[in-house]
């Protein structure tokens, strides 16, 4: 009972510790903390891939034999049945790991976008700049979800698809960044694509705000996209 009432106390301070660690991080700290423990947990889930797939092709397999024995009378159907089942679950099994990968990626390629604009500060009213990873257009026009449809339509016109546009609005993943997303888009075109050049013009004569990101890092296309709207910039301690 003694070394219970001490333990309590203690873990309190050392929880208060490291609240106030956490909160003494600038944004570009918390960026660069969710990219470490990302690429951590990135390679756990790369890790386990090989695997899941295994479980799922012996399950594939389980099924075929158990559909060709219930075929031949030597198999009752539950059987069958439980295989399917398990064939099932590793497909999702294999899916949702899958899924989460390509969440780490753009929770990547988000951290690394906040941690650069945060570096290199905000730009003036109606200011231009391009950069190795990125260029980026402080417009001063007004620009809302509500000005998507507009949007898509010009580009329609222009290259005769829908705009490509990969997160529009609020995200999950811009949910557990802590980023303001609710009035953007992310477009999936490469800023120096012909596309990507043609949106930041329009962009541009428009002015309305936006950030070509070129990739995470310099000379990579991972992550390429153009966000349309002011940057998401607040960065939550989550």
């Amino acid at each position: 009972m003694i070394a219970l009432g001490i333990a309590v106390p203690a873990t309190s301070v050392h929880a208060a510790e490291r609240k106030v660690s956490v909160a003494r991080k600038t944004p570009s700290e918390l960026a660069a903390d969710v990219a470490r423990t990302t690429k951590e947990y990135r390679a756990t889930l790369d890790r386990a891939i090989p695997t899941l797939e295994a479980n799922a092709e012996e399950a594939a397999q389980a099924v075929h034999e158990r559909r060709q024995l219930y075929a031949q009378g030597l198999l009752a159907a539950a059987y069958v049945a439980e295989a399917e089942r398990a064939w099932a679950q590793a497909q999702k099994d294999l899916a949702e790991t899958r899924e989460a990968i390509a969440e780490t990626d753009r929770i990547l390629v988000e951290s690394s976008v906040v941690e650069q604009l945060v570096r290199r500060g905000p730009l003036s009213r109606g200011a231009y700049e391009d950069s190795v990873t990125m260029v980026r257009f402080n417009g001063t026009a007004p620009w809302s979800l509500k000005d998507v449809p507009r949007l898509d339509e010009v580009f329609v016109a222009q290259f005769g698809r829908r705009l490509p546009i990969s997160s529009l609005g609020q995200t999950k993943v811009h949910d557990r960044l802590g980023l303001d997303h609710r009035a953007a888009i992310d477009v999936a075109v490469h800023p120096d694509a012909a596309e990507g050049q043609w949106l930041m013009q329009y962009l541009r004569r428009a002015g309305i705000p936006f950030i070509g990101v070129r990739g995470e890092v310099a000379g990579s296309s991972t992550g390429a996209h153009i966000h349309v709207g002011q940057p998401s910039l607040r960065f939550a301690t989550r």
